[in-house]
Protein backbone atom coordinates (compact mmCIF):
# COMPACT_ATOMS: atom_id res chain seq x y z
CA UNK A 1 0.00 0.00 0.00
CA UNK A 2 1.82 3.38 -1.19
CA UNK A 3 1.49 6.21 0.53
CA UNK A 4 0.60 8.46 3.64
CA UNK A 5 -2.39 9.41 1.38
CA UNK A 6 -4.01 5.91 0.33
CA UNK A 7 -7.31 6.80 1.06
CA UNK A 8 -7.35 10.46 0.79
CA UNK A 9 -6.17 10.12 -3.00
CA UNK A 10 -9.62 9.38 -4.13
CA UNK A 11 -12.25 6.54 -4.95
CA UNK A 12 -13.11 6.15 -8.57
CA UNK A 13 -14.92 3.43 -8.93
CA UNK A 14 -17.32 6.19 -10.62
CA UNK A 15 -20.86 5.51 -10.90
CA UNK A 16 -21.46 8.16 -13.60
CA UNK A 17 -25.82 9.44 -13.73
CA UNK A 18 -26.59 11.51 -16.33
CA UNK A 19 -29.66 13.84 -14.87
CA UNK A 20 -30.95 14.39 -18.46
CA UNK A 21 -32.83 11.15 -20.74
CA UNK A 22 -31.19 12.98 -23.76
CA UNK A 23 -27.75 12.21 -21.82
CA UNK A 24 -28.89 8.96 -20.98
CA UNK A 25 -29.88 7.82 -24.57
CA UNK A 26 -26.65 8.42 -25.80
CA UNK A 27 -24.25 6.50 -23.17
CA UNK A 28 -26.02 3.64 -24.70
CA UNK A 29 -24.16 3.79 -28.07
CA UNK A 30 -21.34 1.47 -28.40
CA UNK A 31 -19.95 2.47 -32.33
CA UNK A 32 -17.03 3.39 -30.56
CA UNK A 33 -13.71 1.61 -31.63
CA UNK A 34 -9.87 1.88 -30.55
CA UNK A 35 -7.51 -0.45 -32.42
CA UNK A 36 -3.85 -1.04 -33.21
CA UNK A 37 -2.59 1.09 -36.43
CA UNK A 38 -0.55 -1.59 -37.77
CA UNK A 39 -0.75 -4.77 -37.95
CA UNK A 40 0.84 -5.36 -34.67
CA UNK A 41 -0.44 -8.12 -32.33
CA UNK A 42 0.97 -6.62 -29.21
CA UNK A 43 1.63 -2.67 -28.08
CA UNK A 44 3.52 -1.86 -24.56
CA UNK A 45 3.08 1.17 -23.27
CA UNK A 46 5.64 2.17 -19.71
CA UNK A 47 3.18 4.30 -17.46
CA UNK A 48 3.75 5.80 -13.99
CA UNK A 49 2.42 4.56 -10.61
CA UNK A 50 1.55 6.67 -7.89
CA UNK A 51 -0.93 6.34 -5.23
CA UNK A 52 -1.17 2.59 -6.73
CA UNK A 53 -2.97 4.12 -9.75
CA UNK A 54 -2.16 3.80 -13.24
CA UNK A 55 -1.16 7.05 -15.40
CA UNK A 56 -1.15 6.60 -19.29
CA UNK A 57 -0.29 9.27 -21.68
CA UNK A 58 -2.94 9.80 -24.80
CA UNK A 59 -4.37 12.54 -26.97
CA UNK A 60 -7.97 13.16 -27.62
CA UNK A 61 -8.71 15.16 -31.14
CA UNK A 62 -5.83 17.77 -31.97
CA UNK A 63 -4.93 18.10 -28.06
CA UNK A 64 -1.22 17.75 -26.24
CA UNK A 65 -0.15 14.64 -24.67
CA UNK A 66 -2.70 14.65 -21.80
CA UNK A 67 -2.47 12.32 -18.71
CA UNK A 68 -4.77 9.96 -18.02
CA UNK A 69 -5.59 7.42 -15.10
CA UNK A 70 -6.66 3.99 -16.56
CA UNK A 71 -9.57 3.30 -14.87
CA UNK A 72 -11.51 -0.10 -14.82
CA UNK A 73 -14.45 1.40 -12.95
CA UNK A 74 -15.52 4.12 -15.35
CA UNK A 75 -17.08 3.55 -18.64
CA UNK A 76 -16.32 6.79 -20.37
CA UNK A 77 -12.98 9.19 -21.03
CA UNK A 78 -13.63 11.72 -18.40
CA UNK A 79 -11.83 15.03 -18.76
CA UNK A 80 -10.92 16.32 -15.23
CA UNK A 81 -8.70 19.15 -15.56
CA UNK A 82 -7.43 21.53 -18.52
CA UNK A 83 -4.78 23.69 -18.78
CA UNK A 84 -4.69 27.44 -20.66
CA UNK A 85 -2.43 25.73 -23.20
CA UNK A 86 -4.35 22.73 -23.77
CA UNK A 87 -6.73 22.23 -26.79
CA UNK A 88 -9.40 19.32 -27.25
CA UNK A 89 -11.99 20.86 -30.47
CA UNK A 90 -14.56 18.68 -28.75
CA UNK A 91 -17.54 17.61 -31.36
CA UNK A 92 -20.59 18.50 -30.77
CA UNK A 93 -20.66 19.19 -27.14
CA UNK A 94 -24.07 19.17 -24.74
CA UNK A 95 -23.92 20.54 -21.56
CA UNK A 96 -25.31 17.70 -18.99
CA UNK A 97 -25.26 17.36 -15.04
CA UNK A 98 -23.72 14.44 -13.58
CA UNK A 99 -24.01 12.33 -10.34
CA UNK A 100 -21.79 9.65 -8.56
CA UNK A 101 -20.53 8.51 -5.37
CA UNK A 102 -19.54 11.27 -2.74
CA UNK A 103 -21.98 13.21 -0.15
CA UNK A 104 -22.81 16.07 -2.44
CA UNK A 105 -24.62 17.31 -5.44
CA UNK A 106 -24.69 17.27 -8.64
CA UNK A 107 -21.71 18.78 -10.79
CA UNK A 108 -22.58 20.44 -14.26
CA UNK A 109 -20.31 18.50 -17.45
CA UNK A 110 -19.87 18.76 -21.59
CA UNK A 111 -21.02 15.54 -23.31
CA UNK A 112 -18.91 15.08 -26.47
CA UNK A 113 -19.70 12.05 -29.29
CA UNK A 114 -17.39 11.48 -32.43
CA UNK A 115 -14.15 12.63 -31.14
CA UNK A 116 -10.70 10.58 -31.69
CA UNK A 117 -8.40 9.15 -29.21
CA UNK A 118 -4.55 8.90 -29.61
CA UNK A 119 -1.77 6.81 -28.07
CA UNK A 120 0.96 5.22 -28.90
CA UNK A 121 0.24 2.37 -32.35
CA UNK A 122 -3.24 2.93 -31.12
CA UNK A 123 -6.45 5.28 -32.25
CA UNK A 124 -9.72 5.19 -31.31
CA UNK A 125 -12.53 6.49 -33.37
CA UNK A 126 -16.02 7.91 -32.24
CA UNK A 127 -15.05 8.40 -28.51
CA UNK A 128 -17.53 9.91 -25.96
CA UNK A 129 -15.81 12.39 -23.95
CA UNK A 130 -16.82 14.05 -20.79
CA UNK A 131 -15.56 17.35 -19.39
CA UNK A 132 -15.91 18.15 -15.76
CA UNK A 133 -16.61 21.63 -14.95
CA UNK A 134 -14.62 21.80 -12.34
CA UNK A 135 -11.84 20.64 -11.04
CA UNK A 136 -13.54 18.47 -8.12
CA UNK A 137 -11.12 15.36 -8.11
CA UNK A 138 -7.89 17.73 -7.98
CA UNK A 139 -5.43 14.31 -8.99
CA UNK A 140 -2.77 16.91 -10.44
CA UNK A 141 -1.90 18.03 -6.74
CA UNK A 142 -2.76 14.73 -5.48
CA UNK A 143 -0.54 12.75 -7.84
CA UNK A 144 2.29 15.34 -7.73
CA UNK A 145 2.02 15.22 -11.65
CA UNK A 146 -0.37 17.11 -14.30
CA UNK A 147 -3.20 14.39 -14.52
CA UNK A 148 -6.28 15.64 -16.72
CA UNK A 149 -8.17 13.11 -16.91
CA UNK A 150 -10.16 9.26 -16.72
CA UNK A 151 -10.11 6.47 -19.05
CA UNK A 152 -11.12 2.98 -18.34
CA UNK A 153 -13.62 1.12 -20.59
CA UNK A 154 -12.81 2.25 -24.09
CA UNK A 155 -8.87 0.25 -23.40
CA UNK A 156 -10.24 -2.62 -21.80
CA UNK A 157 -13.12 -3.54 -23.82
CA UNK A 158 -11.07 -3.64 -27.43
CA UNK A 159 -8.09 -5.20 -26.37
CA UNK A 160 -6.34 -7.79 -23.48
CA UNK A 161 -4.93 -5.56 -21.56
CA UNK A 162 -1.91 -7.10 -19.19
CA UNK A 163 -0.54 -4.51 -16.41
CA UNK A 164 2.38 -5.33 -15.11
CA UNK A 165 3.17 -3.87 -11.70
CA UNK A 166 7.05 -4.51 -11.15
CA UNK A 167 7.98 -3.30 -14.55
CA UNK A 168 5.08 -0.64 -14.70
CA UNK A 169 4.23 -1.45 -18.22
CA UNK A 170 0.92 -1.99 -19.88
CA UNK A 171 0.79 -3.98 -22.81
CA UNK A 172 -2.62 -4.18 -25.32
CA UNK A 173 -2.96 -7.29 -27.11
CA UNK A 174 -5.16 -7.78 -30.35
CA UNK A 175 -8.66 -10.05 -28.71
CA UNK A 176 -8.14 -12.88 -30.72
CA UNK A 177 -4.10 -13.13 -29.15
CA UNK A 178 -3.63 -16.71 -27.51
CA UNK A 179 -2.69 -15.34 -23.61
CA UNK A 180 -0.61 -18.19 -22.42
CA UNK A 181 -1.09 -18.99 -18.58
CA UNK A 182 1.87 -19.05 -16.47
CA UNK A 183 2.69 -21.40 -14.02
CA UNK A 184 1.71 -19.44 -10.59
CA UNK A 185 -0.99 -17.76 -12.09
CA UNK A 186 -4.30 -18.44 -11.43
CA UNK A 187 -8.11 -17.84 -14.33
CA UNK A 188 -11.01 -16.54 -12.17
CA UNK A 189 -14.14 -15.65 -14.44
CA UNK A 190 -15.22 -12.24 -14.79
CA UNK A 191 -18.60 -10.48 -15.67
CA UNK A 192 -18.57 -7.38 -17.34
CA UNK A 193 -22.11 -5.67 -16.11
CA UNK A 194 -22.91 -2.20 -17.57
CA UNK A 195 -19.10 -2.12 -18.94
CA UNK A 196 -17.31 -2.72 -15.32
CA UNK A 197 -15.48 -6.29 -14.36
CA UNK A 198 -16.75 -7.92 -11.65
CA UNK A 199 -15.78 -10.99 -9.52
CA UNK A 200 -16.66 -12.64 -6.73
CA UNK A 201 -14.11 -13.63 -3.20
CA UNK A 202 -14.42 -14.70 0.10
CA UNK A 203 -13.54 -12.37 3.24
CA UNK A 204 -13.05 -13.76 6.38
CA UNK A 205 -13.76 -11.12 8.78
CA UNK A 206 -12.77 -10.47 12.64
CA UNK A 207 -15.42 -12.49 14.29
CA UNK A 208 -14.62 -15.65 12.18
CA UNK A 209 -17.73 -15.47 9.74
CA UNK A 210 -16.70 -16.00 6.36
CA UNK A 211 -18.87 -14.38 3.35
CA UNK A 212 -18.68 -14.39 0.03
CA UNK A 213 -18.47 -10.95 -2.40
CA UNK A 214 -19.00 -9.49 -5.38
CA UNK A 215 -16.62 -6.76 -6.10
CA UNK A 216 -15.92 -4.74 -8.92
CA UNK A 217 -12.23 -4.82 -10.37
CA UNK A 218 -10.89 -1.18 -9.62
CA UNK A 219 -7.72 -0.39 -10.99
CA UNK A 220 -8.91 3.38 -10.21
CA UNK A 221 -8.98 2.70 -6.61
CA UNK A 222 -5.75 2.50 -4.59
CA UNK A 223 -6.76 0.91 -1.75
CA UNK A 224 -7.32 -2.62 -1.06
CA UNK A 225 -11.18 -3.85 -0.14
CA UNK A 226 -13.88 -1.57 0.26
CA UNK A 227 -17.12 -3.08 1.75
CA UNK A 228 -20.53 -1.54 1.54
CA UNK A 229 -22.32 -2.84 4.83
CA UNK A 230 -25.80 -2.23 3.68
CA UNK A 231 -25.50 -4.66 0.62
CA UNK A 232 -25.15 -7.72 3.48
CA UNK A 233 -26.62 -8.35 6.63
CA UNK A 234 -23.48 -10.66 7.60
CA UNK A 235 -20.59 -7.54 6.79
CA UNK A 236 -19.84 -6.12 9.94
CA UNK A 237 -17.33 -3.67 11.04
CA UNK A 238 -14.53 -4.97 13.14
CA UNK A 239 -13.70 -4.43 16.15
CA UNK A 240 -11.35 -2.22 16.21
CA UNK A 241 -11.99 0.96 13.49
CA UNK A 242 -11.13 4.48 12.96
CA UNK A 243 -12.86 7.65 11.34
CA UNK A 244 -11.77 8.61 8.20
CA UNK A 245 -11.89 10.65 5.05
CA UNK A 246 -11.39 7.96 2.40
CA UNK A 247 -11.43 9.99 -0.54
CA UNK A 248 -13.49 11.46 -3.00
CA UNK A 249 -16.06 10.55 -5.60
CA UNK A 250 -17.65 12.82 -8.31
CA UNK A 251 -20.48 14.11 -6.07
CA UNK A 252 -18.29 14.93 -3.37
CA UNK A 253 -16.45 13.91 -0.46
CA UNK A 254 -16.23 9.89 0.90
CA UNK A 255 -15.98 9.53 4.43
CA UNK A 256 -16.62 6.15 6.55
CA UNK A 257 -14.15 4.24 8.55
CA UNK A 258 -10.89 1.77 8.47
CA UNK A 259 -10.67 -1.73 9.76
CA UNK A 260 -8.98 -5.11 9.19
CA UNK A 261 -10.20 -7.92 8.41
CA UNK A 262 -8.28 -11.89 8.87
CA UNK A 263 -7.77 -12.55 5.38
CA UNK A 264 -9.68 -12.35 1.44
CA UNK A 265 -9.25 -15.27 -0.74
CA UNK A 266 -9.30 -15.25 -4.42
CA UNK A 267 -9.17 -19.16 -5.74
CA UNK A 268 -5.94 -20.57 -4.49
CA UNK A 269 -4.89 -16.90 -3.23
CA UNK A 270 -5.65 -15.98 0.23
CA UNK A 271 -4.17 -12.08 1.26
CA UNK A 272 -4.19 -12.23 5.11
CA UNK A 273 -4.77 -8.97 7.31
CA UNK A 274 -6.39 -6.53 4.98
CA UNK A 275 -7.02 -2.64 5.84
CA UNK A 276 -10.43 -2.74 4.83
CA UNK A 277 -12.49 1.00 3.88
CA UNK A 278 -16.07 0.94 4.72
CA UNK A 279 -17.81 3.82 3.18
CA UNK A 280 -20.96 5.73 4.76
CA UNK A 281 -24.28 4.60 3.51
CA UNK A 282 -24.93 8.33 2.61
CA UNK A 283 -21.78 8.46 0.35
CA UNK A 284 -22.18 5.07 -2.19
CA UNK A 285 -26.65 5.20 -2.07
CA UNK A 286 -26.38 5.60 -5.59
CA UNK A 287 -23.98 2.66 -5.62
CA UNK A 288 -25.23 0.04 -2.99
CA UNK A 289 -27.97 -1.40 -5.25
CA UNK A 290 -26.33 -1.79 -8.95
CA UNK A 291 -25.27 -5.15 -10.03
CA UNK A 292 -25.82 -6.75 -6.06
CA UNK A 293 -22.35 -5.51 -5.76
CA UNK A 294 -20.66 -5.64 -1.95
CA UNK A 295 -17.72 -3.06 -2.93
CA UNK A 296 -14.68 -3.07 -4.76
CA UNK A 297 -10.97 -4.53 -4.92
CA UNK A 298 -8.63 -1.80 -5.15
CA UNK A 299 -5.26 -1.77 -6.74
CA UNK A 300 -3.27 -1.91 -3.30
CA UNK A 301 -4.49 -5.69 -4.15
CA UNK A 302 -3.73 -5.36 -7.60
CA UNK A 303 -0.27 -4.19 -7.15
CA UNK A 304 0.64 -7.76 -5.41
CA UNK A 305 0.28 -9.40 -8.97
CA UNK A 306 0.96 -9.14 -12.69
CA UNK A 307 -3.28 -8.76 -13.84
CA UNK A 308 -4.63 -9.75 -17.00
CA UNK A 309 -7.82 -8.28 -17.90
CA UNK A 310 -9.73 -10.54 -20.44
CA UNK A 311 -12.75 -8.68 -20.92
CA UNK A 312 -13.25 -10.41 -24.56
CA UNK A 313 -12.98 -14.32 -22.77
CA UNK A 314 -14.47 -12.85 -19.37
CA UNK A 315 -11.59 -13.65 -17.34
CA UNK A 316 -8.70 -12.32 -15.43
CA UNK A 317 -5.23 -13.87 -14.60
CA UNK A 318 -3.37 -12.90 -11.88
CA UNK A 319 0.03 -14.08 -11.14
CA UNK A 320 1.78 -13.15 -7.87
CA UNK A 321 4.79 -10.97 -8.28
CA UNK A 322 7.24 -10.17 -5.04
CA UNK A 323 4.99 -7.75 -3.41
CA UNK A 324 2.31 -10.32 -2.84
CA UNK A 325 3.59 -11.02 1.10
CA UNK A 326 4.06 -7.28 1.80
CA UNK A 327 1.89 -6.33 4.64
CA UNK A 328 -1.24 -4.10 4.32
CA UNK A 329 -0.43 -0.51 5.80
CA UNK A 330 -2.72 2.61 5.51
CA UNK A 331 -2.16 6.39 6.82
CA UNK A 332 -0.03 5.63 10.22
CA UNK A 333 1.41 9.40 10.10
CA UNK A 334 -1.82 11.01 10.17
CA UNK A 335 -1.35 13.28 7.37
CA UNK A 336 -2.05 13.32 3.51
CA UNK A 337 0.39 15.20 1.53
CA UNK A 338 -0.38 17.43 -1.61
CA UNK A 339 1.70 19.29 -4.55
CA UNK A 340 0.03 22.64 -5.28
CA UNK A 341 2.51 22.84 -7.77
CA UNK A 342 1.72 19.85 -9.87
CA UNK A 343 5.05 18.62 -11.60
CA UNK A 344 7.59 20.37 -8.59
CA UNK A 345 8.86 18.37 -5.64
CA UNK A 346 6.77 21.36 -3.72
CA UNK A 347 4.95 19.45 -0.64
CA UNK A 348 2.73 20.85 2.22
CA UNK A 349 0.12 19.03 4.50
CA UNK A 350 -3.10 18.71 2.56
CA UNK A 351 -5.14 17.11 5.46
CA UNK A 352 -4.40 16.25 9.42
CA UNK A 353 -6.42 13.00 11.11
CA UNK A 354 -7.98 13.85 14.06
CA UNK A 355 -6.50 11.94 16.79
CA UNK A 356 -3.73 11.11 14.93
CA UNK A 357 0.24 11.56 15.77
CA UNK A 358 0.34 14.54 13.79
CA UNK A 359 -2.44 16.20 15.11
CA UNK A 360 -0.88 15.94 18.41
CA UNK A 361 2.44 17.26 17.09
CA UNK A 362 0.73 20.20 16.01
CA UNK A 363 0.75 20.03 12.36
CA UNK A 364 -1.57 22.57 10.01
CA UNK A 365 -3.17 22.36 6.68
CA UNK A 366 -1.16 24.34 4.41
CA UNK A 367 2.60 23.09 6.74
CA UNK A 368 5.43 23.04 3.54
CA UNK A 369 7.56 20.02 4.27
CA UNK A 370 11.47 20.47 4.03
CA UNK A 371 13.10 17.53 5.07
CA UNK A 372 11.66 13.96 6.12
CA UNK A 373 14.57 12.33 8.29
CA UNK A 374 17.26 14.37 7.18
CA UNK A 375 16.36 14.04 3.52
CA UNK A 376 15.29 16.89 1.48
CA UNK A 377 12.27 16.88 0.20
CA UNK A 378 12.84 19.50 -2.96
CA UNK A 379 15.28 16.14 -4.09
CA UNK A 380 12.45 13.39 -3.98
CA UNK A 381 9.62 12.51 -6.25
CA UNK A 382 6.28 12.15 -4.64
CA UNK A 383 6.18 8.66 -4.56
CA UNK A 384 9.71 8.13 -2.79
CA UNK A 385 8.19 10.73 0.06
CA UNK A 386 5.39 8.53 0.77
CA UNK A 387 7.51 5.47 0.83
CA UNK A 388 9.05 7.03 3.96
CA UNK A 389 5.42 7.95 5.27
CA UNK A 390 3.88 4.67 5.15
CA UNK A 391 5.63 2.68 7.37
CA UNK A 392 5.67 -0.27 9.90
CA UNK A 393 4.26 0.51 14.00
CA UNK A 394 7.33 2.20 15.63
CA UNK A 395 8.94 3.52 13.17
CA UNK A 396 10.34 7.36 13.84
CA UNK A 397 10.26 10.42 11.77
CA UNK A 398 11.68 13.55 12.02
CA UNK A 399 10.43 16.56 10.14
CA UNK A 400 11.47 19.71 9.18
CA UNK A 401 8.50 22.32 8.25
CA UNK A 402 8.14 25.71 7.85
CA UNK A 403 4.29 27.43 8.42
CA UNK A 404 4.23 31.09 7.24
CA UNK A 405 8.02 32.74 7.74
CA UNK A 406 8.78 29.87 10.73
CA UNK A 407 10.64 26.62 10.22
CA UNK A 408 10.11 24.11 13.04
CA UNK A 409 11.08 20.77 14.08
CA UNK A 410 8.55 17.51 14.95
CA UNK A 411 9.11 13.93 15.89
CA UNK A 412 6.95 11.00 16.03
CA UNK A 413 6.52 7.80 15.89
CA UNK A 414 4.40 5.62 13.80
CA UNK A 415 1.15 4.09 15.92
CA UNK A 416 -1.10 1.95 14.06
CA UNK A 417 -4.93 2.74 15.12
CA UNK A 418 -6.45 -0.28 13.50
Amino acid sequence: MTGAALFIILCLSLCLLPQKSLAQEQLQIESDTVYFTSNRKKITIPFKLVHNLIVIPARINNSNTLNFILDSGVKNTLITRLDFSDSLDLHAANKINLQGLGEGHVIEAYYSEGNNLFMEGIQGDEQAVYVLMEDVFNLSTRMGMPVHGIIGYSIFKNFIVKVNYSSKTLTLYRPDYKIRKKRRAEEYAITIEDTKPYLHGTIRQQNGDTVKVKLIVDTGASHSLSLYLPTDERLALPPKVMEAYLGRGLSGDINGKIGRIEAFRLGKYELENLTVSYPDDAAVKHAIHIADRNGNLGSDILTRFTVIFDYPHNRMLLQPNGKFKDPFQYNMAGFDVSTPLPGTNFYMIANVVENSPAMREGLKVGDQLLLINGRDCKEMKLQELLELLDGKPGRKLRLKLKRDEETFDVNFVLQSRI
